[in-house]
């Protein structure tokens, strides 16, 4: 089977790299044959990708160009791919725009997040694009309903595929609890942007700074992160950049003493898994998809300053270990995905 593997973007975020790990095994395994398309050139994260021998293909061309629309339709019902799956909102709406019409492969569209502010615009086409579309996959089952509810997708033709980890990677680090002397080190790591809710971290860390000797370390590349930084200026608070290597993001965890995810919005966040598989003490919010991804975390509500400082503190001073709940390998992850692409093309050729 040879499926066409379509993102708007790139970067090593979470969606990215549970793609890039699924696209790994299913080449490894020979679940089936991958071919990556991003939808823009020169993504570093997707050229590393490439050089591990997963095939390439960049579209070049703006956002509304409707001549990348042509390119990218031709080259989906060239007969080449057996299977045409694509990952968040862009994507998802340029590829089934391409292959409006009679003649088109198998499509199926994965969402990993749970949108409920998604415009009415945004809404309409999703189910104006409903005929181009055989399966959705979600990775919780939050996701899988607001797919439901977003998409008007059948609920038969929603599958629930919950992400994988490497648990060669991501495992507990060699020292036993809390390593003596200094401050207690607190970290985080996502895209920076607004819907990760750092801005609550920061104003949540503005009370704290008195109560314990603690150090917070936020890792991640976004659009927001001058606003951040402004933001959390005379506070001990930092922002290294982005890490995307697996092998990095778990050094960087077995560095923390705790692990704080403070999103408004998810669907089923890969870090919280990461941090909870290498033993972390975890606080996160009640977000979509978290609440049932990790043992012992403590939860509080999105956009709760207060409740979030709470946490940490008591964390911090009370360390409990997490572990992860509902996670797979990527191997797992692969062989999932191959049963729904081939009920997808069994759907598209009945």
């Amino acid at each position: 089977m040879r499926v066409m593997h379509i993102m708007g973007r790139f970067a090593a975020s979470g969606t990215e790299r549970q793609l890039a790990g699924m696209l790994t095994a299913a080449a490894r395994t020979h679940e089936w044959e991958p071919t990556l398309c991003i939808l823009r050139e020169g993504e570093p994260y997707a050229r590393e990708i490439a050089a591990a021998g997963i095939p390439l293909i960049e579209l070049s061309g703006r956002d509304a160009d409707p001549r990348r629309l042509l390119s990218l339709g031709r080259l989906l019902r060239s007969g080449s791919y057996d299977v045409v799956h694509s990952s968040l909102y862009g994507a998802n709406a340029v590829t089934r725009l391409s292959l409006l019409g009679s003649s088109r492969p198998p499509v199926v569209v994965s969402e990993r997040r749970v949108e409920d502010w998604r415009s009415r615009p945004a809404r309409a086409l999703d189910r104006a694009l409903l005929p181009v579309t055989d399966m959705w996959i979600g990775n919780s089952p939050d996701v899988a309903d607001f797919i439901v509810r977003a998409h008007g997708a059948p609920a038969n033709r929603v599958h629930v595929i919950t992400n994988g980890i490497d648990g060669e990677v991501f495992r507990p680090a060699g020292h036993p609890g809390r390593r003596p002397g200094g401050p207690i080190r607190i970290g985080s790591v996502g895209r920076l942007i607004a819907v990760k809710g750092f801005d609550i971290l920061i104003e949540a860390v503005r009370s704290l700074v008195d109560d314990i000797d603690a150090e917070f370390v936020v890792v991640g590349e976004g659009p927001e992160r001058a606003a951040l930084e402004r933001q959390a200026a005379g506070l001990p608070i930092s922002f290294p950049g982005g890490l995307h290597d697996p092998r990095q993001v778990a050094d960087f965890l077995r560095t923390l003493d705790v692990f704080v995810l403070p999103s408004r919005s998810e669907g089923l966040p890969n870090v919280v898994l990461e941090a909870a598989a290498c033993g972390l003490p975890v606080v996160a919010t009640r977000a979509p998809g978290i609440e049932g991804a990790a043992a012992n975390a403590l939860l509080v509500e999105p956009d709760d300053v207060g409740g979030l400082a709470k946490a940490i503190r008591t964390q911090a001073l009370d360390p409990v270990s997490a572990h992860p709940l509902g996670v797979q390998t990527f191997e797992a992850v692969a062989r999932a995905h191959r049963e729904v692409f081939e009920a997808a093309v069994l759907r598209r050729h009945q």
